[in-house]
């Protein structure tokens, strides 16, 4: 299956689940770039960061709407009292898999694929 299969499989999942898998997969890849040494975990690790990198634009969307859903709800209760705020800003997350893989990119002499994960990962609105 590629990336853009299993991209398509998880459109079915709600936004706290597409978020949890985000998260879940960060993990993951934390696990297997420590372990790089040895056996196949470098190539899981670059596995994982692509599948987190495959599903960010639908993360990051979710990751937006459960900030407007919040503060809908926040709000809700304090419009019953009368102190109604407005929305907070919106401050995304730094992307562990963009990362992690451009390190691994650069650490494989492959600058440009690395420049390239940025310009994508500037695109999406992730921090650095």
């Amino acid at each position: 299956m590629d990336l853009q299969e299993w991209r398509e499989k998880l459109a079915w999942m709600s936004n706290e689940q597409l978020i949890q898998a985000h998260f879940g997969l960060q993990e993951q890849i934390k696990k297997h770039y420590k372990l790089r040494g040895v056996g196949n975990n470098l190539k899981k690790a670059i596995s994982l960061c692509e599948q987190q990198i495959a599903m960010s634009p639908m993360v990051m969307k979710a990751m937006r709407e459960e900030h407007r859903a919040n503060w809908e709800a926040a709000n809700e209760v304090k419009g019953v009292v009368g102190r109604q705020s407005d929305m907070p800003n919106f401050y995304t997350p730094s992307h562990h898999g963009y990362r992690q893989l451009c390190v691994i990119l650069k650490k494989q002499k492959k600058s440009e694929e690395a420049a390239r994960l940025e310009v994508q990962r500037e695109a999406e609105g992730w921090e650095r």
